[in-house]
């Protein structure tokens, strides 16, 4: 960030969110590879994820697309809740709930939000499951290539979702109502051993 830049950030940080914060670093060109998200409070920024990684995401959302949903990669979700402004690599919805355009997307218009972990197990597992619940989310799907875990969690109450469905790579997925229909995992992939 050059000194400009780091002039500006504090101006906008006296009596500013970290919603304000966010809106300024996507304007900010050297940051466009990013990721930007606010969680728990912090702003958290990420590299372009790996191949597989992106390979799980295309694969649901198409299976979503084709049973008549709309797939929003990356798409900033808020809620009432202001400490967080997570992107889900995937946000399932209505074409009916995004018919204003509205960015971010208030959290109570996603059916289903899903995460494929990454690198921080932490934020997926727990930081945003916990954002996910109390938004009020009904569906939240966590996919592990680490380890070829799926999680289906259901039933959102407080601090977090009262069911969760195990499944594992190859697996089909049911997806409860409003769905009614199975994701094919059977082409994810773990990700390889990291090379030293």
């Amino acid at each position: 960030m050059t000194l400009m830049h780091h002039d500006i950030a504090e101006d906008i940080m006296r009596g500013t969110t970290g919603h304000d914060l966010l809106r300024f670093l996507e304007t900010l060109p050297e940051l466009d590879q990013l990721k930007i998200e606010l969680i728990d409070g912090k702003i958290v920024m990420q590299a372009s994820a790996a191949p597989f990684h992106n390979r799980i995401v295309s694969r649901l959302a198409v299976q979503f697309v084709t049973e008549g949903w709309e797939a929003l990669g990356e798409q900033a979700l808020i809620s009432e809740i202001s400490s967080f402004e997570p992107k889900p690599d995937l946000t399932v919805t209505t074409t009916q709930a995004i018919e204003d355009n509205r960015n971010p997307l208030p959290a109570d218009r996603a059916d289903l939000v899903v995460e494929v972990v990454s690198s921080d197990k932490d934020s997926d597992y727990i930081k945003k499951r916990m954002w996910y619940a109390m938004s009020g989310i009904p569906l939240y799907l966590l996919v592990d290539p680490n380890n070829g875990v799926i999680e289906l969690h259901s039933r959102p109450e407080k601090l977090s979702y009262r069911s969760v469905d195990p499944y594992g790579f190859g697996e089909c997925v049911e997806l409860p109502e409003p769905f009614g229909f199975r994701l094919d995992t059977s082409q994810f992939r773990l990700y390889p051993p990291k090379l030293p």
